[in-house]
């Protein structure tokens, strides 16, 4: 699967807090990298087949905040 996620709720603006990861097999694992990625800010994660198809792009989290143990 390949994911799409960005911090905050609403898309950024420039390159800064965006990141594209081909490498992960679940929602579990790209959830996972978010929360160490973001820490306790929030985040939205996409799940997509086709970057260039913005048709297939699936949201699995909005604007997520997970609390730091």
């Amino acid at each position: 699967m390949n994911f799409y996620v960005h911090s905050g709720s609403e898309e950024p603006t420039g390159t800064a807090g965006r990141f594209i990861w081909r490498d992960l097999k679940t929602i579990k694992g790209a959830i996972n990298r978010a929360q160490r990625q973001f820490g306790d800010s929030p985040f939205s994660l996409y799940a997509f087949t086709d970057f260039c198809d913005g048709r297939t792009f699936k949201l699995v989290l909005s604007g997520a905040r997970f609390p730091c143990k």
